[in-house]
């Protein structure tokens, strides 16, 4: 009997839990002629509230893809919840290095990142629309993106990070 009461109350506490909502979406980019898959994360109370959020901006290392954050590091639904923050999964193909390549127009992931997705998501989601509320920071290539887009950039992004797996951080603001 404790057993099955037990069980009960763990699996009403595990259907009342709320978690961070995620959601794959197709961006179209002008720039290079093509949808582009993009992974967001809202935190659990987004509908409930009526504020802006801000947003970081998280891109994927080389080979990656716009899902390979949300997939390898589980924590972050938690910590979209716990701080109050959307997360935006960029996809950056498999070796871009978020770059807009002067040889080949269907590389255009600077274009892509600055000038059509951060205002796709500012205006899909409540965000913060300024740079105080927008974050950039990646994973290996990622990283090299996210410093590269933020030093350039800095009308648009506020605060960038670059990743690494040992888990250190290098901060530039």
């Amino acid at each position: 009997m404790k057993k099955t009461i037990y069980t009960f109350f763990l699996l009403f506490i595990a259907f009342a839990v709320q978690a961070a909502k995620v959601d794959t979406l197709q961006v179209f980019s002008p720039s290079m002629q093509k949808n582009i898959k993009t992974c967001v994360m809202v935190p659990d109370n987004y509908k409930k509230s009526k504020k802006a959020f801000p947003v970081v901006y998280l891109l994927h290392g080389y080979s990656g893809n716009y899902g390979s954050w949300a997939k390898d590091f589980k924590e972050l639904e938690k910590q979209v919840d716990q701080f109050g923050f959307i997360i935006v999964g960029v996809d950056g193909n498999y070796s871009s290095w978020y770059f807009d390549s002067p040889i080949d127009p269907t590389f255009k992931y600077e274009t892509y990142v600055v000038k059509e997705l951060v205002p796709f998501i500012d205006k899909q989601f409540r965000t913060i629309s300024d740079r105080k509320g927008r974050a950039i920071s990646g994973l290996s290539m990622g990283g090299h993106g996210a410093l590269y887009l933020s030093f350039k950039h800095q009308d648009v992004f506020g605060a960038s990070r670059k990743y690494e797996r040992r888990r250190r951080f290098s901060s530039v603001s």
